[in-house]
């Protein structure tokens, strides 16, 4: 005695394209993509990884120009503090030995692949539905998310803390962002 199931042939279709879909075999990379440069060229992936890592950084010998503004009684303005070039009208040039500088590991990148990958594929699971089954738009979904938690982990890492000198160079004492450029480089890609 056979058993014989009739419909069915809208979700049988359906499960062959989803099927269909996963197939094709589509990955998503979120990081700091080849391409991204600082507007020296240096690659953005390579200072994202010095600061993930720590490292050593050899600053070549290199001259200084020091502005300074002198009062008309020949004492230096502002306690002799250096001034903007529009400002001087007291220039000295110095010359600075190449000296190494050594940057600390501050894993924030490691960090929030950590606190986060638990959430990743439950998200990838929701997203997929909510894109009626088209991977791409999914792992593009997915892509943004972790790109922003990744944002999320540069702006809030804090430990180890800049050094004294570079807090009074940039101002503030935010860790991974100087120029902002190595966060705004954090992007993803979807590929086949």
């Amino acid at each position: 005695m056979g058993i014989t199931i009739s419909g069915g042939d809208k979700l049988e279709a359906k499960l062959r394209e989803i099927a269909e879909e996963a197939a094709k075999a589509k990955t998503v990379r979120v990081g700091f993509l080849e391409g991204a440069t600082y507007p020296n060229g240096m690659p953005v992936a390579q200072v994202a990884a010095i600061n993930e890592y720590g490292g050593t950084v050899t600053v070549p010998e290199h001259d200084v120009t020091v502005n300074r503004k002198v009062k008309s009684n020949g004492e230096f303005a502002k306690n002799g503090r250096f001034v903007k070039e529009s400002e001087a009208n007291f220039q000295t040039v110095h010359h600075v030995e190449s000296y190494t500088v050594t940057i600390p590991a501050r894993p924030y990148f490691r960090g929030m692949v950590q606190q986060n990958k638990g959430e990743w594929g439950p998200a990838l699971g929701t997203i997929i539905k909510a894109a009626d089954y088209d991977s791409a738009v999914a792992l593009g979904r997915l892509g943004s998310m972790v790109r922003d938690q990744l944002q999320d982990s540069i702006r809030e890492f804090s430990e180890p803390e800049n050094a004294k000198s570079t807090v009074r160079k940039k101002g503030f004492n935010d860790p991974l962002v100087d120029s902002s450029h190595m966060l705004n480089s954090a992007d993803f890609e979807v590929n086949e």
